[in-house]
């Protein structure tokens, strides 16, 4: 596994299970995952379907629990935390991004970028000047009152990101988020992704099988079966540029 002393390790996994079921019908989707993820760092996870990809990443966000091994997120042991821990360490620390967008239709772009503050409390006035502020930084200044049926597929997604930031999360889950999106689009949305991670310090995680976006990743880790079976550095990445 890849490790480096001089960079501050922003997630820590060791040997983490998962099973479904029981008998006959057991699958064990995580058979002793080990991966180390950095501050600041874009690392992509990669694999077939049904590699364990979605399940590791539900684990990591805290939305699974784990059969067995070490899972310390941000500093936090995630075994030690109770179920009410957990969702508050997931609406204080982690943004997600996910491959359908999940906008709600009746609300508009500021509205629908604001519901992280609005859920963490946030006064609405306040939660929609900080939605204002992000969705102008992704370049969709005309598009404050716009509904998700009024918005391109690119545009729905830079909306989405903007949602996973607003809260100012550490740690940002990316799941298929350009798949779904043409060329130029999933260019722009990825380009918006690394800035966040480089230039704000954020740890990103992007599951895909988009291999359009590859160069934009620090490191990619591959998985098959349940394990990560490579970690390789990508001297190649849009970062270096």
């Amino acid at each position: 596994m890849t490790t480096d002393k001089n960079k501050k390790i922003a997630l820590h996994c060791q040997n983490i299970t998962k099973t479904y079921g029981s008998g006959a019908s057991k699958v064990q989707a995580l058979r002793g995952v080990d991966l180390d993820v950095y501050e600041g760092e874009l690392l992509m996870l990669v694999g077939p379907s049904g590699c364990g990809k979605t399940t590791f990443v539900s684990v990591v966000t805290t939305l699974l629990t784990f059969d067995s091994g070490v899972c310390d997120v941000l500093g936090k042991d995630l075994n030690t935390l109770s179920d009410a821990q957990k969702v508050h360490f997931r609406g204080e620390n982690i943004g997600f991004v996910f491959q359908s967008f999940n906008l709600l239709p009746s609300l508009n772009a500021m509205e629908n970028v604001a519901i992280p503050l609005l859920i963490a409390g946030v006064k609405r006035e306040t939660a929609l000047n900080k939605a204002k502020e992000i969705i102008d930084a992704m370049g969709l200044e005309s598009k404050h009152y716009s509904k998700p049926n009024e918005l391109s597929g690119g545009e729905q997604q830079r909306v989405a990101v903007a949602r996973a930031i607003v809260h100012d999360p550490k740690l940002i889950v990316c799941d298929e988020p350009t798949s779904s999106l043409d060329h130029e689009s999933g260019q722009m949305v990825m380009k918006l992704l690394k800035k966040i991670s480089e230039e704000e310090h954020r740890t990103l995680i992007v599951v895909t099988h988009d291999n359009r976006i590859y160069e934009y990743a620090d490191r990619m880790a591959h998985m098959e079966d349940g394990k990560i079976t490579r970690i390789e550095e990508n001297k190649e990445n849009k970062g270096n540029e």
